[in-house]
């Protein structure tokens, strides 16, 4: 059976994820194509809304017109061509029979409705792994927040909706957002009229409402328009400026901008939703640092992948991994080669982290992000397949197959496989064995360095070795480099089956050679190659969290934010009097507040130096004071397969700020917060690899 599916976007930067919402099942492939007049009316006190929905259906041959319709919604009527219409409305689901003169023509359908919509929202959430925090619609005083497959309106199952008018009657200053054009606001007889026109088609919805101010500026043919509150609209001209930034780097990149407006519209409680032509963001999070930088870029770069050239849902999402390639990696390629590097390598240590062999799926599987394990797969690795990828077809084929695709497939449901055809086309190669291995296939190679050794001949010095990998097989190729006194000699390697042997020649003496030293291909890294960061924590099986006495009132006030924050679903708090070194085994460790017998935790691998009520961060040796708050995670010192993690609440007044902001740094292996802002943060090195040997 077909299903219909409603989607939407979530900036990556704070959250980076597309959800999907089943609306319906229906038994006919063929989309309608539908047109909307659209009347809403808003009841902020009452948390309803008041419905009229015209809609012109050109119908096939099919007995029963069936629409996704919310089970909050009352007072059905139902018209076809101007006559009363018996339905059936159940499970959230309306059915509208049709006479047999009905079918094969044009059908005018008008429903009416009310709706209460009152979903409580989170207003300062600890933990945004899984941002949709079961909101689907609320209507309030504080404003408006209906999501597309939220139901409230009818929305025909297997149909191709267009908006030729949507009107939206509010209280007084109160404006209405959607997706397309906006005709104008417009305030009468105490009440706001927004009037909006969607030429494009849809697969659904949304539209958010508040206390607005709109401010606009011309980008070419497409209007960049910010709707903050007035507490926000001094960010209005950066927002506006990126917007046109942004909008002038995908449309040379990929082909000309598909809407016609793209618009930041603020919202009531913290989220970082995009739609198609806009995004919608939580008051506090428009100010966070990297929305203008990264997360917003991401949201731009979904109106041409996921809301312009649609995803095939039951092929897999490769809608966020890609999304995610042309913008946040792209920004950090732009930067510089380190920066890139640094950000393919996160990627490689969030998905060995973050998905366990139990959790693993394979890209195809991939439909939404609904934790950091999800995340993991369909943003990292997808993120890393698209990048093996281009180095596979080239710069020029990988860059035009994008712009073939999104010609061709403009507001087209789009698989794997389309993608796959249009790089064989431009590449003119088959990449069905790549597919196979990275698309349909889950999991990636496990590797390490075997037998390796130097030989100073005649011909200058030969390294030698194997490069080993373990069961499951995976058949690819690496970079083996070679490093000598400053040279550095690459060569590839391919690799199958069990082993691959390997022979380079350099002229001087070899003192490292390394695997993939740029991180340019998927595979799962060793334990060793990851150090201990936030991300390990959020992961856990196992927390136990230990309130040390030095820590006083606030540590039992910190306990119960961090586990908040840190998503944990599996810990135990205890009070440090409970606890010995047996217990410390078998489970990673939070201490909270500063232990009385640290001899043991002195020997913590990590630049952090623990004294009385103080710490020390790297070799800088700068002494934080009374008020700074420290969070470090470092190796167990008696369970090498956990980690123990150290939150110094000190005096600061700011624990409980701290605390719930650590989830948000989740790459990292420490952090200093002072006046509730973080002001240092880093990861630490890792001792070994096992795909890098190095001569003493």
């Amino acid at each position: 059976m077909k299903t219909k599916k409603c989607v939407f976007t979530v900036a990556a930067g704070f959250f980076g994820l597309i959800l999907l919402v089943i609306l319906a099942t229906a038994t006919h492939a063929a989309p309608l194509e539908v047109e909307h007049r659209l009347d809403i009316e808003l009841f902020p006190d009452a948390h309803m809304l008041a419905g009229r929905d015209e809609m012109r259906i050109r119908v096939d041959d099919r007995r029963k017109l069936v629409f996704a319709l919310s089970d909050r919604v009352f007072q059905v009527r139902v018209e076809v061509d101007g006559r009363p219409r018996t339905f059936k409305f159940t499970n959230a689901e309306l059915d509208v029979p049709l006479e047999p003169d009905e079918l094969r023509r044009t059908l005018d359908v008008l429903i009416t409705y009310e709706a209460s919509f009152n979903d409580p929202v989170p207003i300062s959430p600890l933990n945004t792994d899984n941002p949709g925090f079961g909101v689907i619609a609320s209507i309030s005083p504080a404003g408006t927040f209906l999501l597309a497959g939220a139901g409230w309106y009818p929305d025909l199952v297997d149909g191709r909706d267009t908006f030729p008018m949507l009107r939206v009657k509010a209280p007084e200053g109160i404006l209405a957002v959607t997706a397309g054009l906006c005709l104008g606001h417009a305030a009468r007889e105490g009440s706001t009229f927004s009037e909006w026109r969607v030429d494009h088609p849809l697969r659904g919805l949304a539209l958010s409402a508040a206390a607005y101010r709109q401010q606009e500026r011309r980008v070419g043919d497409t209007v960049a328009a910010t709707y903050f509150t007035s507490r926000n609209q001094d960010l209005a001209p950066a927002y506006l400026d990126a917007i046109a930034s942004y909008l002038e780097l995908y449309s040379n990149l990929f082909g000309p901008y598909p809407f016609p407006k793209f618009a930041v519209v603020e919202n009531f409680f913290p989220t970082g939703y995009g739609f198609p032509s806009y995004t919608l963001l939580g008051s506090s999070i428009l100010r966070m640092p990297f929305m203008l930088d990264t997360s917003l870029g991401h949201e731009i770069a979904h109106c041409w992948w996921g809301n312009g050239v649609f995803v095939d849902y039951d092929s897999g999402n490769w809608g966020e991994g890609l999304t995610t390639y042309v913008s946040d990696y792209l920004f950090k390629e732009r930067e510089s080669a380190a920066a890139a590097r640094d950000y393919r390598l996160q990627a490689l240590r969030n998905f060995t982290t973050l998905v366990p062999p139990a959790k693993d799926v394979p890209l195809t599987r991939f439909t939404s992000r609904i934790d950091t394990s999800s995340k993991a797969v369909g943003y990292d690795k997808g993120m890393l397949v698209f990048h093996m990828l281009r180095k596979t077809v080239g710069e020029k084929a990988f860059w035009e197959a994008l712009r073939d695709i999104y010609r061709e497939r403009l507001f087209q449901p789009t698989a794997w496989d389309d993608l796959r055809r249009a790089f064989e086309k431009r590449s003119q190669r088959s990449l069905e064995a790549f597919f196979d291995q990275w698309v349909l296939r889950k999991g990636a190679p496990r590797i390490h360095l075997s037998d390796v050794q130097r030989e100073h001949t005649s011909a200058g010095w030969k390294v030698s070795g194997r490069l080993v990998q373990e069961k499951p097989f995976f058949n690819t190729g690496f970079d083996l480099a070679v490093e000598t006194d400053g040279q550095q000699v690459i060569r590839p390697i391919a690799l199958s089956g069990e082993s691959t042997a390997f022979e380079i020649v350099a002229e001087a003496e070899p003192l490292q050679i390394a695997v993939d030293p740029d991180a340019n291909v998927l595979r799962r890294l060793s334990p060793s190659e990851v150090p201990p960061t936030v991300n390990t924590l959020k992961s856990s099986a196992s927390v136990l969290l230990v309130v040390c006495e030095t820590a006083g009132p606030t540590g039992q006030m910190v306990a119960p934010i961090l586990t908040d924050s840190l998503g944990l679903k599996h810990y135990t708090v205890v009070a440090e009097s409970e606890i010995g070194d047996d217990r410390l085994q078998g489970q990673d460790v939070i201490l909270i507040g500063y232990p009385r017998a640290v001899e043991w935790l002195r020997r913590a691998p990590s630049p952090l130096r623990l004294e009385k009520n103080r710490f020390s961060l790297g070799e800088r040796h700068d002494t934080a004071d009374d008020k700074d708050i420290g969070f470090g995670i470092f190796s167990h010192p008696y369970d090498p397969e956990r980690v123990l993690a150290v939150f110094l609440p000190l005096a600061s007044p700011n624990a409980a700020t701290a605390a719930a902001k650590i989830t948000h740094y989740g790459r990292f292996s420490y952090l200093v917060f002072r006046d509730g802002q973080n002001r240092e943060k880093g990861s630490w090195e890792p001792a070994d690899s096992p795909v890098r040997h190095r001569w003493k």
